[in-house]
């Protein structure tokens, strides 16, 4: 079966290089007011803003009016530092990347860039190729997705073993802790994205005549026989944990909790029709962490397999956060939103860092 490389999987088609989308012959249209690439890793820079439909002159005027807007309300916030002004050369479009850089910083971004490879985007248009709602001028979305070409990966088999000595029921608990709190802000890729590849190559492989010549991954044969226990409720989970004798186990479980509960702290908001029409010819999202059991296995070998096609369609972002540049408690409530992403994201950082087995797939020490 493929391996997975050492510092990081790659979600490029093995066939194709480039991006492949959906409408090749269309026109870019979103302006992006700023971006801190590689979320928030070094060398964050600039992304110049376009709207490649739209006069020079006035897509410039466009831009700025809304980034003046948004700079406004992030002062009046306290979200933004007045002495920025000058290190962004007193350019509007500057000042909220400084700002954005800034606030992924106080919210953990050297722990995010330890396993993780993203970027935040505050655009004006929800995705690359959608069409920007001209009855919403003043529209802006704060965007997070993955880097097309790493994904984070755990590996979960070490821990539930270690686990699995102190209670049947806690490495499950466990798993699906790790994996729902990531999966309220960004996507996980897991045995249960793998089951589903693996059926739909035993479909295709079924309709061919040499049928039986397919060799499929054996997700199933992958799955450790504790995560067939039901997982502990909270209660029960807050019992057991008096009882962890192991300084190991004790801090992966408070360190589990702790990232369920950072999780809780925001939910993200919920897209209008308009806006899920515009991402409806989107792929999925691109996952954020791919969670294996042991290296090489066939949850690895599904994920190769489906991260063919990832990048044949546009993706949707992982995080798409709409607001209004003038309402000054939206403005709140969505860096309030993307803070809380933010430290999610590092937390799990942090606790992949204490699972066993897991001293690689490291991308910024």
């Amino acid at each position: 079966m493929p391996g997975i490389r050492e510092c990081s999987r790659s979600l490029r088609s093995r066939s194709q290089c480039k991006r492949a989308h959906l409408q090749p012959h269309a026109t870019r249209r979103p302006s992006r007011l700023a971006s801190s690439r590689q979320l928030m890793a070094q060398g964050s820079g600039l992304l110049i803003p376009r709207l490649d439909a739209v006069p020079m002159a006035h897509r410039l005027v466009a831009d700025d009016r809304l980034a003046v807007m948004l700079a406004k309300s992030l002062l009046e916030l306290d979200i933004a530092v007045p002495g920025d002004w000058k290190k962004a050369e007193r350019d509007p479009t500057s000042f909220i990347r400084v700002t954005l850089e800034r606030w992924i910083h106080a919210h953990d971004g050297p722990a995010i860039r330890h396993r993780f490879l993203l970027s935040a985007v505050i655009s004006n248009s929800p995705s690359d190729w959608a069409e920007r709602d001209e009855t919403k001028s003043n529209q802006l979305f704060l965007i997070v997705e993955p880097s097309e070409a790493t994904c984070g990966c755990a590996a979960f088999g070490p821990t539930l073993q270690l686990l699995e000595s102190v209670h049947p029921q806690l490495p499950a608990t466990f798993f699906h802790l790790f994996v729902g709190a990531l999966n309220r802000w960004t996507r996980v890729y897991d045995f249960r994205d793998a089951e589903e590849r693996a059926e739909t190559l035993r479909e295709w492989a079924a309709q061919e005549p040499d049928a039986d010549q397919y060799e499929l991954p054996d997700v199933a044969g992958s799955i450790p026989t504790c995560m067939q226990q039901a997982a502990l409720d909270e209660s029960e989970l807050a019992q057991l944990k008096d009882k962890i004798n192991g300084p190991l186990a004790t801090k992966l479980v408070e360190a589990v909790t702790d990232l369920d509960h950072v999780s809780r702290q925001a939910e993200r908001p919920d897209l209008d029709d308009n806006i899920r029409e515009e991402l409806s010819d989107c792929n999925p999202a691109l996952p954020c962490l791919l969670a294996i059991f042991a290296e090489g296995d066939a949850i690895s070998a599904a994920f190769d397999e489906d991260a063919q096609g990832m990048m044949e369609v546009e993706p949707e972002p992982n995080i798409i956060i709409p607001f209004d540049p003038t309402d000054t408690e939206g403005v709140q409530r969505t860096f309030q939103m993307f803070g809380v992403a933010c430290q999610t994201i590092a937390a799990a950082s942090r606790l992949v860092d204490l699972m066993p087995g897991n001293n690689q797939w490291i991308i910024s020490r």
